[in-house]
């Protein structure tokens, strides 16, 4: 029977386990606190940064955000030096993309490690390519948490990363590099695509085109993370044919409700354990 890694509920049981650290660390004197910066009016962005506020202060994460409708670089880096050296401030994100006009790989890059929550500055990517220390990007993180939360057996496989994102297949590609794995990364339009999923035991795929992988493509067995996300009006679609491909995968996200849920979620964790780092 095949898996459904059901990213709502994992996200759930997370979460609730956010909130009693949360509580832990403020019966220690330690209030988590996220800030958060976007730049320009971008209408997602400004709603998905909404919803991470509400998100964190629901589990009783303290946040404050710094809208600026216009700015340039060395602002937004002078304020991200000053959040660095508060040791009352654990977790510091960028909403992206920024404004053309803005040196996106800069102001990430000025985020000091232990406060990069997102896990997307240039250093912390390196970090994660010599196996040290240092927090995930969310997407990587919802990815190895669904496999190892469902019990699901990823060590000794090929893997095949189709679609390298800056935010997920880059760096989940070179995370896996320091694992007992053979990993395959491929961009989402390379010729050979159908070719490299037809190999894969674990097939992540974010390539943003509805049903790219159907039954016939994949391996019997395969295990499917789909991260893709393709609007037809109200309705979602992920890159997989979900209902073919169950019929022949060992487990499989569903979309809506795999990784999805769990963005927030591990932004949020990555918080609290960034504050946890300082009882540690």
């Amino acid at each position: 029977m095949t898996i459904i890694l059901d990213g709502k509920d994992t996200s759930n049981k997370i979460i609730e386990k956010i909130k009693e650290d949360v509580v832990t660390l403020k019966n220690k004197g330690i209030t988590p606190v996220l800030h958060l910066i976007l730049i320009g009016a971008d209408s997602g962005s400004l709603r998905y940064i909404g919803l991470k506020v509400k998100r964190a202060e629901e589990v009783g994460i303290s946040t404050i955000l710094h809208h600026f409708e216009k700015t340039t670089t060395v602002e937004v880096i002078s304020l991200i030096e000053k959040l660095n050296n508060d040791p009352k401030i654990h977790g510091i994100m960028v909403q992206l993309p920024v404004p053309k006009d803005v040196n996106e790989a800069a102001i990430v890059e000025a985020i000091f490690p232990e406060k990069d929550v997102d896990g997307l500055s240039p250093i912390t990517f390196g970090k994660i390519l010599m196996g040290e220390k240092a927090f995930l990007p969310a997407g990587v993180d919802a990815v190895m948490e669904l496999l190892n939360r469902f019990n699901v057996e990823w060590e000794g496989k090929h893997w095949v990363i189709a679609g390298l994102t800056p935010w997920l297949g880059k760096p989940l590609v070179v995370h896996l590099l320091n694992k007992k794995v053979q990993v395959t990364g491929c961009s989402a339009d390379d010729p050979n695509l159908n070719e490299m999923v037809k190999m894969a035991d674990v097939l992540v795929i974010e390539v943003y085109r509805k049903h790219a992988v159907i039954a016939s493509m994949v391996k019997k067995g395969v295990v499917v993370i789909d991260n893709g996300n393709n609007y037809e009006g109200k309705k979602v679609y992920g890159d997989v044919d979900t209902d073919g491909v169950t019929a022949v995968a060992s487990a499989i996200t569903p979309v809506p409700g795999g990784t999805g849920p769990l963005l927030i979620t591990m932004l949020l964790q990555n918080t609290v354990k960034a504050a946890q780092s300082y009882i540690l």
